[in-house]
């Protein structure tokens, strides 16, 4: 069937001059972005920079003496002072003013050391700078750590990625309240019977609805993430020390997956809203699209799944996959005699 693209035009055009008339359009597509990408994180980093301590790039002066050498051994149950220890494995051992590298540290009480490319659990780290090393289940009084994201970025990341939400929520919201009046309320206004009778054809019709939402729900949402990438860089580069934003998982969020989460949400909004008889309804049913994204983040927010930069782009293909979906069934669905006999 061959789309004739100035009948598609006609139809966005006068749907665009149909949301300007429409006042809980508006103050839908103002409102909504406003408050999540302008208020919502402040809410949420603004506490974190306040209740974390900031980061330090300094390594504590030891003023360590190291008078020998211990190496590729296991030592247990000994107390160690002003030695180089590289690759050991310390169990159940005191050691003070030591050089660690590269050892593994169980159920030890270290103090007043540099420890590098090292890994401890179950000890007390005293007073060391600890250096690209990890630890589990230890206790690490007054030492600092090196080479190695602090605390503070650790939290404010995961809070910067939770903020992503938003962000895709917003294509997925906006619409549900556009499409819901896009053929219900011109159901009840009786201004939908000239637009069905015009000479186009269904995937006209359906196409010129589904750009004229898709276009500014897509406008919205990029320009939503300005403030919002703003916000959170201002608040946190002080603390940071470089710019937390925008960084690759963002930039694929913002620019593909919320364009393909619009695409989704328009078009089953579109059917929904052509299917039912009221506004209200249109808007209830059509909310139920917001859980994939509430869906996905909730599991990466609980370490189910790393929001890594792979993951995005699977998540990226499924929104994608279903996208083909949605436009298939929404062809098959869309029928303009039915919309017709479906009014009140």
């Amino acid at each position: 069937m061959r789309l004739r693209w100035d009948k598609v035009s006609t139809i966005v055009r006068k749907e665009m001059a149909e949301y300007r008339k429409n006042r809980y359009i508006l103050l839908t597509l103002i409102l909504m972005p406003l408050v999540m990408c302008t208020v919502l994180p402040l809410v949420y980093v603004i506490p974190i920079t306040l209740l974390s301590p900031p980061p330090t790039d300094q390594p504590l002066d030891l003023s360590i003496r190291v008078e020998g050498l211990l190496e590729d051994q296991q030592l247990v149950n000994v107390s160690i002072n002003n030695y180089r220890i590289e690759n050991v494995e310390l169990v159940n051992c005191a050691v003070g003013s030591c050089e660690i590298v590269n050892c593994t540290i169980y159920s030890c009480v270290v103090s007043y050391s540099n420890i590098s490319d090292s890994q401890a659990s179950s000890s007390i780290i005293s007073h060391c700078n600890i250096w690209s090393s990890t630890t589990i289940n230890t206790i690490n009084p007054g030492s600092v750590f090196l080479g190695v994201e602090s605390e503070l970025e650790q939290n404010l990341k995961l809070i910067v990625n939770a903020l992503l939400l938003f962000i895709l929520l917003i294509p997925s919201v906006l619409p549900t309240v556009i499409a819901s009046y896009s053929f219900v309320g011109e159901k009840l206004s009786r201004s939908l019977e000239p637009l069905l009778a015009t000479p186009t054809t269904d995937l006209e019709l359906l196409m010129g609805k589904t750009m004229a939402i898709l276009l500014p729900t897509v406008l919205i949402t990029w320009l939503s993430a300005i403030p919002m990438i703003i916000i959170v860089d201002v608040v946190t580069q002080p603390l940071l020390g470089y710019f937390l934003l925008p960084d690759e998982i963002w930039l694929l969020a913002v620019i593909l997956i919320a364009p393909l989460f619009a695409v989704l949400s328009v078009l089953l909004n579109v059917v929904i809203s052509s299917k039912v008889t009221d506004v209200r309804s249109s808007q209830q049913i059509g909310g139920i699209i917001v859980l994939p994204a509430i869906a996905f983040f909730i599991i990466t927010l609980v370490g189910l799944v790393i929001l890594s930069l792979t993951n995005m782009l699977l998540f990226a293909a499924i929104i994608l996959a279903l996208d083909a979906l949605a436009f298939y069934l929404a062809v098959k669905a869309f029928k303009r005699e039915e919309i017709l006999v479906r009014w009140r």
